[in-house]
């Protein structure tokens, strides 16, 4: 058994199929069979049953692809350590954001980059679950998102908490004279929600805050895209409630910025990172430029 009979394996059991597996790794299919069945032969026992209407991943087979991934992230972690012995801080960093956080990466992403200019970074976007998802997968070294989630796989530095304020088109300026504004207000404006792709997250939180006080928002469009949001907003299309860090200062001139008035929701960003898993440089440095903004 050796590290490319253990990668044709993973891959056919995450391809669930030996043709598309032989694709991915750009490889005919008669010797890819032929791995997998001189690798049963050597464990001496059934990886995957095979037949015409049966395709399934033996208990030995799913043991050996949880070894397998390990070995192999261990072996891809290895590489990494030794490259930034002899070359230092370099190479990629792949960083996973949601867009309701991405204000906490401007603040930084610049300097870090003037700091380390022979960093790549790669970033990617997503809600809270789909960040899980790449972080599990190796897709991305660290995310930035919302709390909630399963500590007991990750890292988590937890950032100060952002509360939620209402955002008003500036010409709607002289409807909103006081500082604060309640909650049966924004009820009786046209309203705009950012909202997660999947699963449940703010937009529900919200919707249950109006609920509380009997009160139904009128809410005319969501979107998982903030930004979207406040250009709409500057438009006069309606109001919106997101945190206050993602109303940039550059921008404020379009809108006025309003506190709820009645006790509201906080969103807790952090940066997340998977346990049991080499920490390239690059990363610690991302994260140690965090620790010493808080």
């Amino acid at each position: 058994m050796d590290v490319r009979q253990l990668r044709y394996f993973c891959t056919i059991v995450e391809e669930k199929q030996i043709t598309k597996a032989a694709k991915v790794l750009h490889i005919a299919q008669p010797p890819l069979s032929h791995q997998l069945k001189l690798l049963e032969e050597e464990l001496q026992a059934p990886l995957i049953i095979r037949d015409a209407r049966k395709w399934e991943v033996t208990e030995a087979g799913k043991r050996l692809y949880q070894r397998a991934k390990q070995i192999l992230q261990l072996m891809e972690d290895a590489q990494k350590e030794v490259t930034e012995i002899e070359q230092g801080i370099q190479g990629t960093l792949s960083i996973g954001t949601s867009s309701i956080c991405m204000s906490y990466l401007t603040d930084h992403l610049s300097s870090f980059h003037n700091t380390f200019p022979n960093v790549y970074i790669k970033l990617l976007y997503g809600d809270t679950y789909a960040l899980e998802e790449m972080l599990q997968q190796n897709l991305i070294d660290i995310a930035l998102l919302l709390l909630p989630v399963e500590q007991e796989n990750y890292h988590i530095l937890s950032l100060h908490e952002d509360p939620f304020v209402v955002v008003i088109p500036r010409q709607w300026e002289e409807r909103f004279p006081e500082s604060t504004i309640s909650l049966r207000q924004v009820a009786e404006q046209d309203l705009l929600l950012g909202r997660r792709t999947s699963g449940n997250g703010m937009y529900e939180n919200i919707i249950q805050l109006f609920k509380a006080q009997q009160l139904e928002p009128r809410i005319i469009l969501d979107s998982p895209d903030i930004s979207g949001l406040l250009t709409l907003v500057a438009t006069g299309m309606g109001v919106t409630i997101i945190p206050q860090s993602e109303v940039h200062q550059v921008y404020q001139d379009n809108y006025k910025i309003l506190p709820i008035s009645e006790p509201f929701l906080k969103t807790r960003p952090a940066l997340v990172w998977l346990k049991d898993k080499y920490i390239p440089k690059a990363v610690n440095a991302l994260i140690t430029a965090f620790q010493t903004s808080l």
